[in-house]
């Protein structure tokens, strides 16, 4: 099957997920002050300008992953890799070299709740394409969670023409742009829990930013 490729489609940050990651969420924990709450909302409204949101998947079976093993097993799988492009992480470069760290530090977490979000999108437009025949869909898993080797992130990009959408990948197997997220899924009947599910539950990370309890 041939790639499909996502633009141009609009995608929501929310200044109380941007909080949360920058770490302002939990009990106990001082509520941000008035100028920093400031902050994140004329954040959210930049990034709203500097995003692209793109994404580029396919259907594939397991087994046709170049060099990897890992879901071998799985006949349906959607393997996708997606961005916001590389203007907000420009601009964050910019204003940390202006001396603005906070206005920077803000502006790169919303980029990283940017690009969970356009996975979020494109993660529920194939769920809504399996459910259409009558399949469910996984949770997603990315390379470099749970006991996906980072370094088949080079499988995925031998799959996919990333480049399509402006996303290479680097000797050390890091996505440029930065904000940018691999994942795949398992479409099937009753889709398998994957074991590198980049899910909570399914993580034993205590000092994740991310963590519900």
């Amino acid at each position: 099957m041939e790639p499909v490729v996502l633009e141009k489609f609009d995608v929501e940050m929310d200044p109380a997920e941007v909080r949360r990651f920058l770490g302002s969420r939990g009990k106990g924990r001082p509520a941000p002050a008035e100028r920093y709450d400031g902050i994140v909302n004329e954040g959210v409204e930049a990034a709203k300008r500097l995003i692209a949101p793109k994404g580029i998947y396919v259907y594939a079976a397991g087994r046709e992953l170049p060099g990897s093993n890992v879901f071998a097993r799985l006949d349906r799988m959607a393997f996708c890799v997606c961005t916001i492009g590389p203007a907000l992480e420009a601009e964050a470069t910019r204003l940390s070299g202006e001396g603005e760290m906070l206005k920077a530090v803000v502006l790169d977490a919303i980029g990283s709740v940017a690009a969970e979000a356009v996975a979020g999108y494109i993660d529920e437009k194939i769920a809504a394409e399996a459910a259409r025949e009558g399949l469910k869909t996984s949770c997603r898993a990315s390379p470099g969670y749970g006991d996906w080797d980072v370094r088949e992130q080079a499988s995925i990009f031998k799959l996919l023409p990333a480049e399509r959408i402006g996303v290479r990948l680097s000797e050390t197997f890091m996505m440029s742009p930065r904000k940018s997220v691999s994942f795949a899924m398992h479409v099937a009947k009753e889709p398998e829990r994957l074991r590198s599910e980049n899910s909570c539950e399914n993580c034993g990370r205590k000092d994740c930013r991310y963590r519900l309890d």
